[in-house]
């Protein structure tokens, strides 16, 4: 566990996230053991996992992957998430963890670079093309989604006093982008090693 993650909690809790809080940690935890549990399947082997300020961080070694499995470990964890959302909802009424689930798994889905949605786009495009045209791409779009995040969640914040636990998350995804160096190519070749999930 990081520092930052009793700074997130800390944040979370003064931005008035106190009653959905444990409903998060809970789908996020059923969120990352649908990754871990695909990466078992898959045969990689997890090397680190551990708590930050704006959830957790898998490193496995992916490397010995073919691209549409290491994209199925990718995409574990928000497919647990809507399917717990459905199931949630539909057979046990319980709305509010459903809820939890759905905004989970969509906000995981989104193409930037720090969530699955991102790093799923970054290896489909490598194993259709290559990866140094991909991380340009996932960079430019990951950009403009964590611009448009966070844009959207300051407007809900200052408009109607709602949103600022959505923009503690759209900041989170900004910063990173913000002080990324581009990579160089050797870097970016396949075989990869110690993936973040």
């Amino acid at each position: 566990m990081t520092w930052g993650c009793a700074v997130g909690v800390a944040l979370a809790l003064a931005a008035g996230a106190g009653s959905i809080l444990p409903l998060t940690a809970l789908s996020a935890l059923c969120h990352e053991l649908g990754h871990l549990a695909a990466l078992a399947a898959a045969g990689a082997e997890v090397e680190r996992f551990r708590l930050t300020a704006f959830g957790a961080e898998i490193r496995a070694d992916t490397r010995y992957l073919p691209y549409g499995r290491e994209i199925l470990c990718t995409l574990a964890g928000p497919m647990v998430n809507l399917l717990l959302a459905l199931v949630l909802a539909r057979a046990a009424g319980d709305y509010a963890l459903a809820g939890a689930n759905l905004l989970l798994g969509i906000f995981n889905l989104l193409p930037i670079p720090s969530l699955d949605g991102g790093r799923a786009l970054y290896l489909f495009l490598s194993w259709r093309r290559d990866p140094i045209w991909a991380d340009q791409i996932c960079r430019r779009a990951g950009l403009g989604c964590s611009l448009a995040l966070t844009a959207i969640a300051l407007l809900l914040t200052l408009w109607h006093g709602a949103g600022l636990f959505l923009l503690l998350g759209a900041v989170g995804t900004l910063f990173p982008q913000l002080n990324a160096r581009p990579p160089s190519g050797g870097r970016l070749a396949r075989p990869r090693r110690r993936q973040r999930i």
